[in-house]
């Protein structure tokens, strides 16, 4: 039986003659990085999922130079949805209307390089406890209702997450401290609503740089309406700041990297992240 969202965008596509609709249905991870990368022959992609699925979308975008990369327009049907919860809320009908329009507008894409691995990032980019919840929340994601599995994975992790030690070097200097979150955002949200970034924008040609300390249980439950309205939050131990280029050594402990929610690396004490912003890099309606 074909999918329903499916079925209504091929009925629209019908109907307007000068539109070439060509759909596809992932079959597993990393499916829609290798399809988006065969795409340069299209003027859009529609990427019809959650912020993993739109990860996987811009990484095969972005290996398309950029005179001949497709607009990106995206379709908010995953779990989270945390990078469309900037955008206007449109139905697939609307979205398709914008897309015969060609009105795109041009943002800014992440970058994060380590000795092994180069990934992109459209929302967000985080380290230590956000990518240990990530990689948690994934694991269960379709045995738990989503607000309910990232709640959980958070509390969980709160209570025994021990932070690494970070030297973090931006643009608005260097610091070095034990650190439970640091998180790099050109979206607002992560963590199913939590805006960690309220200091982000998609096209300001910086990044939203967010660095938590020493926080526990109390804290998180303190502070959640807060980060729910995308307010900074005033307490010592967090810092709010923008950069165009982060740098992220691990100096003491472990600490994994996450990209749009899908863990991506794993770093030991002397090794380093790179994390860049790319003003314009990619068109999106």
């Amino acid at each position: 039986m074909k999918d329903p969202t499916i079925a209504l965008l091929e009925g629209w596509a019908s109907d307007h003659d000068e539109i070439q609709l060509e759909t596809y249905e992932t079959q597993g991870r990393l499916d829609a990085l290798h399809r988006s990368k065969e795409s340069a022959e299209f003027n859009a992609v529609l990427s019809c999922g959650g912020d993993g699925t739109n990860n996987e979308v811009l990484n095969g975008l972005m290996s398309i130079q950029q005179s001949e990369r497709p607009t990106l327009a995206i379709l908010p049907l995953g779990s989270g949805n945390d990078f469309a919860r900037i955008l206007p809320q449109r139905s697939p009908i609307e979205v398709l209307s914008a897309l015969e329009k060609n009105q795109p507008t041009s943002i800014d894409v992440l970058r994060v390089r380590t000795q092994n691995k180069q990934w992109y990032a459209l929302n967000m980019i985080t380290c230590g406890i956000g990518a240990e919840i990530a990689a948690t929340v994934n694991r269960r994601k379709f045995s738990l209702p989503p607000a309910f599995n990232y709640y959980v994975g958070i509390i969980q992790w709160l209570l025994k997450f021990k932070a690494p030690v970070l030297e973090i070097i931006s643009d608005a200097g260097t610091s070095k401290s034990r650190t439970f979150l640091g998180a790099f955002g050109n979206g607002t949200y992560a963590g199913n609503g939590l805006g960690l970034n309220p200091q982000s924008s998609i096209d300001d040609g910086l990044m939203g740089v967010s660095i938590v300390g020493n926080v526990g249980v109390y804290d998180f439950l303190r502070y959640q309406s807060i980060l729910k309205k995308a307010q900074k939050v005033k307490d010592a131990r967090l810092t709010y700041s923008t950069s165009t280029s982060t740098t992220i050594r691990i100096k003491e402990g472990t600490c994994a990297f996450e990209t749009d929610g899908e863990v991506l690396d794993r770093l030991e004490a002397g090794d380093e992240a790179v994390i860049d912003l790319l003003p314009g890099a990619l068109q999106l309606i």
